[in-house]
C-alpha cells in the first residue's frame, strides 16, 4: 500500500528523512537578492517526498578511447567531477547532451523494515502529459502514452513525427515512453476542439519556431501544426515552410537512409512490405527497381502477379495491330470521315467553320450539341454499333480471360480492390476496363485517393483557444526523441520531449544513507541540473515486515555518505 503525507510526516519526525521539509517549497529567498525566487519544488507532497540534489558532488561519464567499461571493475577515471556553477537562478551542474552522470541526494533516509522506497524522476525535468494523451505515429495509429509505456517494456519500437532543425517535418524514433510520477496539470484547449493535459512547464512549439511553456500560452497563440491528408491512398504531411504536401512514406524512407539501413538509390522505388500504404514504419520499407515495383504493386491475394498497366499495354498493342491491317484502316478512316461530315453538316453556326479558334471556343455550346446529335445518329445505325462493339471487344480482350465489368456490377468492394491494386483513380478505371461511371457510384471509397490542394482543405492553424488549471494531481508520462527533441501529438501540435531521465532507484527495507542518483540526458542540448532543489521523488510502499532486512544482511551500501558511491562487486 502506498503511504500518504500524514504517515510520511509522522515517520520523518522519527528520523526517516533528515533534513525534513513538512510542506512543498516552491519559492525561497536568495542571499543578496530581493524578493522570493522560484525553485524546483521539494518537500512533502500528497503521496511522496521530493528530495534535493546535493551540491557536494556530481560526476559525468567520460569515454576513454581504447577502454571498455566493465561493470564488475568500473574505473573511476570514466567518471570525472564537474564544476558547480551559480547565477541568479541558483546553483547548478551542467549535464552534456547525450551523456549521463551521477549525483547524490542531499537528504539522508532511513527505511523501516516494512517499507520499500522507489525513487522516480520529477516531472519538472521530464515535462510530462497525462497518461491518456495520444501520440501521432507513422503507422496510422495513435496510442496513449500509458499504452506506449507498457508496450515499450515488451521491446516494441515507435516512430512518430518531429520538426527538424530547418523547420521541415521528419520521421523520428520515439524512445523510452515511461511513467514519470504524480503532478498537477493544466489544460490547453485548441481551436480544433482538442484538449491537451500537461504539466505547466511543458513546452509547445509555436508557428514561428519558438518553444513556449504551457502556462505562458495565451488564446490565439499559433502552434506548429501537424496536418495529414490522404492522397491516392498514401498519407501526406503538410510542410509548414512552403505549404506543400509531402508523402510520409518518403520521410520514413529518409530515416532508413539517415541511419544507414540501405543506400539512397534515386532510381529505385519505395515499397511497403506488408502492402499497407498507411503503415509507414521505417522497417516496413525496401527499395526496388521501377519495373519490379510496377510488377509487384498489384499482387493478387493468391500470389499471382498482375501489372496494373497490363490492360493499357494490351490496348495499345491491339490498336497497333489493327492499324497495321489495311482493311481495318480503310473501314476506320471511312467511319471517321462519315462522322466528321455529319458533324460538319449538322453544325448550324456557319461562323464556327470560318472564325479563329478563340471564336470557336465561344461557340462551344452549339458545337457540343451538334456533336451529340452526330453521335446519336451514328448509334442509331445497327451496323455502326456492331462495328464499334467489335472494336472495343478486340481492344479489351486479355489473355487471362478477364472481361469488362458492367457498371451495374461494380460495387464498393470492387472499387476498393481496384484502387488497392493500382493506387490511383485512372489506374483503377483502366483495371475496370474504363468504367469510370462505376467509380463515381462509390465516392466514399474514391475520396482518399483524390488529390487535394492544401490551400483549399480548410485546415485550422491550431491556435490556442484557452488555458486553464486542472484540479488535483495525476499520473504523468513522457518520452524522449534524441534526434529532434520534439514530437507530435494526435491533437495535431508539436511539443518538446523529455530531456533529463532519472533512473528508478530502489531503497530496500532497513537501508540507511544518502542515495546515489543516476541521470541521463537524451536530448541534443546541454541541460542544467539544479543543486539544492527538488530532483527526484520518493514513493513509500508498506508491506509485511521482512524476515531479512538490508541491515540484517549487512549490505555493502549501508550508511552511504553524501558523495557519489560507485558500484561495488
Amino acid at each position: 500500500m502506498i503511504k500518504n503525507d500524514a504517515w510520511i510526516s509522522m515517520m520523518a519526525q522519527g528520523g526517516m528523512i533528515q533534513p525534513f521539509q513538512p510542506s512543498l517549497v516552491r519559492h525561497i529567498e536568495r542571499e543578496g537578492l530581493p524578493g522570493q525566487h522560484p525553485v524546483i519544488s521539494y518537500g512533502l507532497s500528497s503521496y511522496g517526498y521530493d528530495i534535493r540534489l546535493s551540491p557536494a558532488e556530481f560526476r559525468i561519464f567520460r569515454h576513454i578511447p581504447g577502454t571498455v567499461v566493465d561493470p564488475k571493475n568500473f574505473s573511476p577515471a570514466n567518471l570525472e567531477p564537474t564544476e558547480l556553477k551559480s547565477d541568479d537562478q541558483g546553483d547548478y551542474f551542467i549535464l552534456p547532451a547525450h551523456s549521463y552522470g551521477l549525483g547524490v541526494a542531499l537528504e539522508r533516509i532511513a527505511v523501516p523494515d516494512n517499507i520499500s522506497v522507489i525513487c522516480i524522476g520529477k516531472s519538472t525535468y521530464a515535462r510530462c502529459f497525462r497518461g491518456d494523451t495520444r501520440v501521432a505515429l507513422v503507422d496510422g495509429t495513435a496510442p496513449t502514452l500509458e499504452d506506449m509505456a507498457e508496450r515499450s517494456q515488451q521491446g516494441e519500437l515507435f516512430w512518430g513525427y518531429s520538426i527538424g532543425p530547418h523547420g521541415r517535418p521528419m520521421v523520428t524514433l520515439l524512445e523510452q515512453p515511461r511513467y514519470i510520477g504524480h503532478d498537477s496539470l493544466i489544460e490547453v484547449v485548441l481551436d480544433n476542439g482538442e484538449s491537451i493535459f500537461c504539466t505547466p512547464d511543458h513546452q509547445f512549439l509555436t508557428r514561428d519556431g519558438r518553444m513556449v511553456e504551457a502556462h505562458q500560452l495565451r488564446p490565439q497563440d499559433a502552434l506548429m501544426p501537424l496536418y495529414r491528408h490522404l492522397a491516392r491512398g498514401y498519407e501526406m504531411v503538410y510542410q509548414p515552410l512552403n505549404g506543400h504536401l509531402y508523402p510520409t512514406h518518403r520521410l520514413s524512407d529518409e530515416w532508413n537512409v539517415r541511419h544507414g539501413l540501405y543506400a539512397d538509390h534515386p532510381n529505385r522505388h519505395r515499397h511497403h512490405l506488408d502492402g499497407n500504404r498507411l503503415n509507414n514504419n521505417p522497417w516496413n520499407f525496401t527499395r526496388r527497381d521501377a519495373t519490379d515495383q510496377s510488377r509487384r504493386r498489384s499482387q493478387h491475394n493468391d500470389g499471382e502477379d498482375v501489372d496494373p498497366s497490363e490492360y493499357s499495354v494490351a490496348m495499345r498493342e491491339t490498336l497497333q495491330r489493327l492499324k497495321r491491317d489495311p482493311e481495318w484502316r480503310e473501314r476506320f478512316s471511312a467511319q471517321k470521315q462519315e462522322w466528321a461530315m455529319q458533324f460538319w453538316h449538322d453544325s448550324k453556326d456557319a461562323e464556327t467553320r470560318t472564325k479563329p479558334m478563340e471564336r470557336r471556343r465561344k461557340c462551344s455550346p452549339s458545337m457540343g450539341e451538334a456533336y451529340r446529335q452526330a453521335l446519336l445518329h451514328h448509334y442509331q445505325d445497327a451496323q455502326a454499333r456492331a462495328f464499334t462493339g467489335e472494336l472495343s471487344k478486340q481492344a479489351g480482350a486479355r489473355d487471362d480471360g478477364f472481361r469488362p465489368k458492367t457498371g451495374m456490377g461494380i460495387t464498393a468492394e470492387v472499387v476498393r480492390e481496384a484502387l488497392g491494386r493500382t493506387g490511383f483513380l485512372r489506374g483503377a478505371a483502366r483495371y475496370l476496363e474504363g468504367d469510370q461511371a462505376g467509380l463515381r457510384r462509390c465516392p466514399e471509397v474514391m475520396q482518399p485517393f483524390r488529390g487535394q490542394d492544401p490551400s483549399h482543405v480548410g485546415y485550422r492553424n491550431h491556435k490556442v483557444a484557452a488555458v486553464r488549471e486542472v484540479a488535483g494531481t495525476h499520473d504523468v508520462y513522457c518520452l524522449t526523441v534524441p534526434e529532434a527533441g520534439n514530437f507530435a501529438l494526435e491533437a495535431g501540435v508539436f511539443v518538446h520531449n523529455c530531456g533529463i531521465i532519472a533512473n528508478l532507484t530502489p531503497a530496500e527495507a532497513g537501508w540507511r544513507g544518502h542515495l546515489t542518483l543516476e541521470f541521463s540526458n537524451s536530448s541534443s542540448a546541454d541541460c542544467r541540473i539544479y543543486a539544492g532543489e527538488g530532483v527526484v521523488q520518493l514513493i513509500f510502499f508498506e508491506g509485511e515486515p521482512c524476515q531479512v532486512s538490508y541491515e540484517t544482511r549487512r549490505g555493502k551500501y549501508q550508511d552511504q555518505e553524501e558523495r557519489v558511491t560507485l558500484a561495488k562487486v
